[in-house]
């Protein structure tokens, strides 16, 4: 019996990532991802025993570990504007980057009687923004913020953030934004934010 490993999947999930972006979902196949990393077919299917178990997976690790990281780093501070400020611009800027833009084109193609879109939203994108939602009811909890519904105070700040760069971009009217119109952009969400919700 063949021994999985974490550092044995993380490489395969890279690779599958790295292929997803360049030829999409539809372009790629367990053959390639193989062919591409070496190894055996029946290694690939022990640990995904398909393309959609793999995108999810690689969906799953783009978006979960970067709010893990990045929520609690940006709002750990006392100047709760600068906080939200710093995460408003890591958030674009990993938003609006070509991985991701990539994933979230994967994910909202894919026809109505596929799953994948909608596990995407539920298993992925879903439990990411609640973590978000979760901090801000600790925040409302502390009098840092007016007591509100935390689920919708997260998709206000998403909404403030994105404003129109993400639709601009999926649409590739937008190719890639500044460092600068992206901190703009962050800088204003988080005023208007606290504006909102702000104590």
């Amino acid at each position: 019996m063949r021994i999985r490993t974490e550092k044995k999947r993380r490489e395969i999930i890279e690779v599958a990532a790295a292929l997803f972006e360049e030829r999409g979902f539809e372009g790629s196949s367990m053959d390639a991802i193989v062919q591409r990393m070496g190894g055996s077919k029946s290694t690939l299917y022990g640990y995904f025993p398909s393309k959609e178990a793999l995108l999810r997976a690689v969906l799953d690790v783009d978006l979960t570990e970067w709010v893990d990281q990045t929520v609690d780093l940006c709002l750990r501070g006392q100047h709760l504007c600068d906080g939200l400020a710093r995460m408003g611009t890591a958030y674009l800027s990993r938003r609006l980057s070509p991985l991701s833009i990539a994933h979230l084109r994967i994910g909202s193609v894919q026809s109505t009687h596929s799953p994948i879109g909608s596990d995407f939203h539920h298993m992925v994108l879903k439990p990411a923004w609640r973590k978000l939602a979760d901090r801000f009811e600790r925040l409302m909890e502390e009098g840092k913020l007016d007591r509100a519904d935390p689920w919708v105070a997260a998709m206000h700040w998403k909404g403030l953030n994105e404003g129109d760069m993400l639709e601009r971009r999926l649409l590739g009217d937008l190719v890639a934004p500044d460092a600068a119109e992206i901190r703009l952009a962050a800088t204003c969400a988080a005023q208007a934010f606290l504006k909102i919700y702000g104590r």
